[in-house]
């Protein structure tokens, strides 16, 4: 009774024998699985709490999606294999002194800091069926590709896969390869590690200031097209060309250097595109995600260098009669001098504070265009002090910026 409990997948008393599942190869790299979960799940986030948001929600999801797809682009990139593959089927043999050839499918995959070779045995080989690989050589270092290659001849690996890491293992005269894929990939590595900090500073700006938010992005993009055109620039003068029986390898650029590529010019439009927005129109580009100012007010105006008022040559005497005095008095005077600084309705974008008037950066646009509208040709007021010599005295006060 207790044997039937614990004889699952075993033969004749031996150990458990998990047949298919350890026998598969390498289908993809765990880093980008960790990366493509990562930012799928703060997006997913997002989309939920999306319905509830009642202000800027075009500007919102525009950015927001944005900022995850770029920095999900350059991570990707990063830690992909796919910046210069080859692929073709071939007719080889499986191991030495083997007279039988297979029918297989030969692929190349090189990224950044290695390269992965895949072979795969076609269905009509039904007899060799499990012959499926995917063997990756890292060029990290120096000299790492030569160490993995004495490795692999080690192991054994099969010969497809020993000759296309033989001809990237050389550093002979015409055999330069795998010199010049590592060095586009090490100088490429970097770009993208400053893109990816670019990124992060991105975010940051576009939550306080849009507009040098809007700038970063295209630097940011900016910096990412610059990593196409490194990589491009560096790979081997002559192209890598592999023949093989029944077919040749030849290389062209893979899916990680044309997604950054559209990457790298969607970020710069669209930089491009908040920055005239937010310069024609001051302020009117926002997001969800903006810094508010509003408590304490990040900018105090005083109404321009010099006081002003609608009334052309104006001017009064200030004389030490009671009729001056209660002029002064609110509500005791039919006739009075317009004072800018009171002029403040319900429509009005600014407080009073400490005496000086407050606006928000949010308003900020706002409340220079209504004060450009509602001032309109003037001129300063003169003031005659009588018991002095008479004398024009201008009124300065200076706008003052706070953060």
């Amino acid at each position: 009774m207790v044997k039937g409990w614990f004889d699952a997948f075993r033969s004749d008393g031996g150990p458990t024998l998990y047949t298919y599942s350890n026998r598969t190869p390498v289908i993809e790299d765990i880093r980008n699985i960790v990366i493509y979960v990562s930012f799928s799940t703060v997006f997913l986030a997002f989309l939920i709490v999306f319905p509830g948001i009642r202000k800027e929600r075009l500007s919102t999801f525009v950015c927001v999606t944005i900022s995850l797809f770029v920095g999900a682009v350059i991570l990707v990139c990063n830690f992909g294999s796919d910046w210069h593959v080859a692929e073709t089927t071939i007719y080889t043999s499986h191991h030495a002194f083997s007279t039988q050839k297979i029918e297989t499918d030969l692929g190349v995959h090189i990224g950044l800091n290695g390269v992965n070779i895949t072979l795969r045995a076609m269905p009509i080989n039904s007899i060799l069926e499990d012959i499926n690989y995917n063997e990756r050589f890292s060029w990290i270092g120096a000299t790492e590709l030569k160490e993995e290659y004495r490795e692999a001849l080690i192991k054994g690996l099969p010969f497809p896969i020993l000759t296309i890491a033989e001809y990237l293992s050389q550093d002979l005269e015409g055999f330069c390869w795998g010199r010049r894929y590592r060095q586009a990939g090490y100088y490429s590595n970097i770009l993208l590690w400053t893109a990816f900090s670019l990124w992060l500073l991105m975010n940051i700006l576009l939550c306080t200031v849009p507009r040098y938010g809007a700038y970063c992005m295209q630097l940011t993009g900016g910096v990412m097209l610059f990593t196409n055109a490194v990589y491009a620039l560096l790979l081997p003068r002559k192209p890598l060309v592999i023949p093989f029986e029944g077919g040749l390898l030849k290389f062209h650029y893979g899916w990680c250097f044309w997604l950054l590529l559209v990457a790298g010019i969607v970020a710069v439009l669209i930089g491009v595109t908040v920055a005239v927005v937010d310069i024609i129109y001051p302020n009117k580009f926002s997001t969800i995600l903006e810094v508010d100012y509003d408590t304490p007010y990040r900018y105090f105006v005083g109404q321009d260098n010099t006081v002003f008022t609608k009334v052309e040559n104006a001017s009064f005497e200030l004389q030490p009669t009671a009729k001056s005095v209660d002029a002064a008095v609110p509500g005791t005077s039919k006739e009075g001098v317009d004072n800018a600084a009171y002029l403040n309705d319900d429509s009005d974008v600014s407080t009073i504070i400490n005496g000086k008037r407050a606006v928000s950066l949010h308003s900020f646009g706002k409340f220079a265009h209504r004060e450009a509208l509602r001032k309109g040709p003037v001129s300063p007021i003169n003031r005659k002090i009588s018991g002095h010599r008479s004398g024009d005295v201008n009124i300065d006060i200076q706008a003052a910026a706070m953060w």
